[in-house]
């Protein structure tokens, strides 16, 4: 079936399942990350003003705590941090 034969009612079900989808995916990827990050290590990450540079300082179920070089602290999903080893 091309989707633009598809009726809306059509359109917002595949949407829903595309959605979930892709929650599923962030989800295994946060949680394949978790397992690799550990309190006190290096990482980075990217953010609106470039790449910035800190510590691990929390780690909760779904996000993580990160204090960076310019003291601010960030509170990210685990899949968007990477250890300084992965640059």
């Amino acid at each position: 079936m091309r989707i633009e034969d598809m009726t809306l009612e059509q359109l917002l079900a595949l949407n829903e399942h595309i959605c979930k989808r892709i929650d599923q995916l962030r989800a295994r990827q946060d949680m394949e990350a978790l397992q690799k990050l550990r309190l006190g290590q290096a990482v980075h990450f990217d953010a609106p003003e470039g790449r910035l540079f800190g510590t691990l300082i929390k780690i909760n179920r779904k996000t993580v705590v990160i204090a960076t070089e310019d003291g601010r602290q960030w509170k990210l999903p685990p899949g968007l941090v990477r250890s300084i080893r992965e640059i």
